[in-house]
C-alpha cells in the first residue's frame, strides 16, 4: 500500500489524487441522471438540474460517511438497483398510463423510508450482527454478479454504442478505447504514475477526442451559482407498489453496505469493526434521506472505491474528502459542472474498464477461500446461474406482473445473491461452524 488511511501524502499528490477521485467519482455518476432523463422526458435544462443535484448530494454523502460514518475512502454513488427500478417502473408505468413524473414522486417517499430503514437497522446495532449472513460465498456471489451485470454496458459504451446516440459499432471509438486501456495498464506498470493511472488514461483519451472532433460541445450555463432544491419531482406521493418494492431494495442493500466494506477493508488493510458496521448503515440511511429529498437515484458506497485503491495503492482519506468537497462544488457552479459533463461517456469507461476487473477479482477470492466441496459449489454454482440467466430474459417480458415481482424476478444482480443466501443459511445450512473463514469474517 501507497499511502494507508491514517497517512498524508504530500501536498502535490494530495491534490492529483483528489482530482483522480473527482474524475472517478463524475465517471461513477454523470451517466445516471443523463440516462434518467432519457427514459423520463426530461427537458434539457431539467436535466441539467438533476445532474447538478446528482454532483453536489453524491459529494455531500461520500464526505460525510469518509469523515465521521464507516470512515472509508468510499464513494456514495447512484446505486445500479436503484437505477434499474427507476427504468423497470418507467416501463411498466408507460404501458399503464401513469406520467413518468408520478413515479419519481412516489420514488422520492420510498428512497426516505428506505433510508429510514437503514439508519434504524445502524441506531439499534443490528447491522453489525446481520454482516454474519453475508458469508464468503454469499458476498462472493454478488461481487461476480455485479461485474458481470457492468460488463455490458462497459463493453459497450468502449465500442461507441449509445455514443452520440450511435446504434452501431464505431471502429475508431473502439480503437481509442484499446488505446486508453492500454494507456492506463502501462502506467500502472510504472510505480511513479500507478496511483494516477485512471486520471491519466482519461486525460489523454479525452485529449485525443478533442483533437479528432468527437467531443460534443459544452452546453453554456445560465447562472454561476446555483444552490441545490428539493423534491426534483414534485411532491413526494404514495404508492403501495413503489414503497414495498423500495423497503425490499433497501434491505437487499445491505449486502452492498456489507460487501463494500468487507472488500474495502481487504483493500486497504484495515477490517470494519461491527461498530464501523452500524455507522455505515446510519450514514447510508442519511444518504438515502437526501436522496429522497433531493429526487437523485438512491446512493450506497460503490465498490470500484476499493478496486481504486487496490489499483492505486492510494487509500489515505485526505484526498479523499477533498475531493467530495469538490464534488460539493461542482454541484453549485453549474459551468464546471457542465464541463466535467463533456467527458465523452467511452473514455470514463475505457479509463475506469481495468478497475472494474478487480470487482471480479473480489468476487473469485471470496468465494475461493471456502473450500470448494460439493455444498459451496451447489450454492455458488447455482446462485451465478440464475444470476446471469435472468439477466438475459427481457425486461419486456415481466410487464405482466406486478410491478414488486417484476422487479424482484427482472433484477438478475437482486435474485442471485437472494438465492444465495436462501442455500446458504436454509436449505444447506451448516449444523455446525467452528472455525473462521479465511477472509477474517464470522460465519
Amino acid at each position: 500500500m501507497g499511502y494507508g488511511l491514517q497517512e498524508k501524502p504530500p501536498i502535490g499528490i494530495t491534490i492529483l489524487s483528489a482530482l483522480q477521485w473527482m474524475i472517478v467519482t463524475v465517471s461513477s455518476s454523470v451517466a445516471v441522471p443523463l440516462a434518467i432523463g432519457d427514459i423520463y422526458g426530461l427537458s434539457s435544462e431539467e436535466v441539467g438540474i438533476l445532474m447538478q443535484q446528482t454532483m453536489f448530494y453524491v459529494g455531500l454523502a461520500s464526505f460525510l460517511q469518509a469523515w465521521i460514518g464507516h470512515r472509508y475512502p468510499m464513494i456514495e454513488g447512484p446505486a445500479g438497483l436503484w437505477w434499474g427500478i427507476f427504468i423497470i417502473l418507467a416501463q411498466i408505468g408507460t404501458s399503464a398510463g401513469i406520467a413518468p413524473r408520478e413515479i419519481g414522486q412516489s420514488f422520492q417517499l420510498g428512497l426516505i423510508l428506505a433510508g429510514v430503514l437503514f439508519f434504524l437497522f445502524g441506531l439499534l446495532g443490528w447491522i453489525g450482527k446481520i454482516q454474519r449472513w453475508f458469508t464468503p460465498l454469499v458476498s462472493g456471489t454478488y461481487m461476480v454478479l455485479l461485474a458481470v451485470s457492468l460488463c455490458s454496458s462497459f463493453v459497450s459504451g468502449m465500442l461507441g454504442i449509445g455514443y452520440q446516440h450511435a446504434k452501431q459499432v464505431d471502429p475508431g471509438i473502439a480503437l481509442v478505447s484499446i488505446l486508453i486501456v492500454a494507456l492506463v495498464l502501462m502506467f500502472l506498470r510504472t510505480k511513479r504514475f500507478a496511483s494516477y493511472a485512471v486520471l491519466l488514461g482519461m486525460t489523454a483519451g479525452w485529449g485525443v477526442y478533442a483533437m479528432l472532433g468527437w467531443t460534443e460541445p459544452i452546453r453554456p450555463a445560465a447562472q454561476v451559482i446555483v444552490m441545490p432544491t428539493l423534491f426534483f419531482w414534485g411532491a413526494p406521493k404514495w404508492d403501495l407498489g413503489v414503497v414495498l418494492t423500495s423497503l425490499l431494495t433497501g434491505f437487499v442493500l445491505l449486502t452492498n453496505l456489507v460487501t463494500s466494506m468487507n472488500v474495502m477493508g481487504k483493500a486497504t488493510a484495515a477490517p470494519p469493526t461491527a461498530g464501523l458496521y452500524n455507522r455505515g448503515g446510519i450514514f447510508t440511511g442519511v444518504s438515502h434521506v437526501l436522496s429522497g429529498l433531493s429526487g437523485v437515484v438512491g446512493m450506497i458506497p460503490l465498490s470500484i472505491a476499493a478496486a481504486v485503491v487496490e489499483t492505486t495503492k492510494m487509500a489515505a482519506r485526505l484526498p479523499f474528502l477533498l475531493a467530495m468537497a469538490g464534488m460539493m462544488l461542482i454541484g453549485l457552479l453549474p459551468p464546471i459542472s457542465q464541463f466535467l459533463a463533456g467527458l465523452p461517456t467511452p473514455v470514463a469507461y475505457a479509463g475506469m474498464f481495468i478497475t472494474y476487473t478487480q470487482l471480479l477479482g473480489f468476487g473469485l477470492k471470496d468465494i475461493s477461500s471456502v473450500e470448494l466441496d460439493s455444498r459451496a459449489v451447489l450454492v455458488a454454482g447455482s446462485s451465478i446461474l440464475a444470476g446471469i440467466g435472468v439477466m438475459f430474459v427481457p425486461t419486456t417480458a415481466w410487464q405482466n406482473l406486478p410491478s414488486f415481482a417484476s422487479f424482484l424476478f427482472g433484477n438478475g444482480l437482486l435474485l442471485g445473491v437472494l438465492v444465495s443466501m436462501i442455500l446458504e443459511h436454509l436449505v444447506f445450512r451448516k449444523k455446525r461452524e467452528t472455525k473462521q473463514e479465511k477472509d477474517g469474517q464470522s460465519v
